[in-house]
C-alpha cells in the first residue's frame, strides 16, 4: 500500500473529521464524495 505523509496540522484535521472511526475509512469516504461531486458518472453501471 502506497505511504501518504502529511502535515501535522492535516493529521489533525482528519483525526477531527473521523470522529471515531479509522483515519482510512474516513478518507475513502472523502475520496467517494470528491468522486462523485466531480464525476458522477463514474458510479453508475
Amino acid at each position: 500500500m502506497p505511504r501518504i505523509e502529511v502535515s501535522e496540522n492535516l493529521y489533525r484535521q482528519l483525526e477531527d473529521e473521523a470522529d471515531g472511526e479509522t483515519i482510512d475509512d474516513t478518507l475513502w469516504k472523502m475520496v467517494g464524495t470528491y468522486r462523485r461531486k466531480h464525476n458522477p458518472e463514474s458510479d453508475r453501471r
